[in-house]
């Protein structure tokens, strides 16, 4: 049986491989390297990360690890900022990601990890729900779409804010 709070001993242990100062950090290079190839590449190299997440998670939390190893821990764990809210954080860029943000949602779970660290890339220390992330892409196929709906709740959000902050900037002159 998996321990409580496993998700969060996860993270905290990525964090802490991502600090400048870490003697391990070749495991994030692992983990990297881990994107491209079967979970067992993972595992025999990092299996320690992994050993409190239930079986049912293993396969979305070596993809988050994976993720966070990309990004080389850039994107900080930041509680309930979802992947869609984070990929449409910087304003300036929504339009340019709109096109791949849409391409992400239509995604299946076969191509799902290859798209999100297509993304991620773009984040550029966005800071992001990592454990949120690992039950979003555990979620992700299921037929109501909940997850995809959300993340494009938090994607548009964001260009919301950027247009009503520009109508409280208009100012009347007389």
């Amino acid at each position: 049986m998996s321990e409580p709070n496993w998700d969060v001993d996860l993270v905290a242990k990525l964090t802490k491989l991502a600090e400048p100062k870490s003697i391990q950090r070749d495991v994030l290079a692992h983990l990297r390297r881990g994107l491209d190839r079967a979970p067992d590449y993972a595992l025999a190299r990092a299996g320690w990360l992994f050993t409190r997440v239930p079986p049912w998670a293993l396969e979305e939390s070596l993809l988050v690890a994976g993720l966070f190893a990309w990004v080389k821990g850039n994107c900080r764990y930041e509680r309930g900022i979802n992947f869609g809210e984070a990929f449409g954080a910087k304003v300036d860029a929504v339009e340019k990601r709109q096109k791949r943000f849409i391409d992400l949602l239509d995604t299946d779970g076969d191509e799902l990890p290859y798209k999100i660290r297509q993304a991620i890339t773009l984040m550029d220390g966005t800071p992001l729900d990592w454990i949120k992330l690992i039950y979003d892409l555990k979620n992700w196929g299921e037929p109501e779409r909940c997850v995809q709906k959300e993340w494009a709740r938090g994607f548009w959000s964001q260009k919301r804010a950027e247009e009503a902050e520009a109508d409280n900037e208009i100012v009347v002159e007389s």
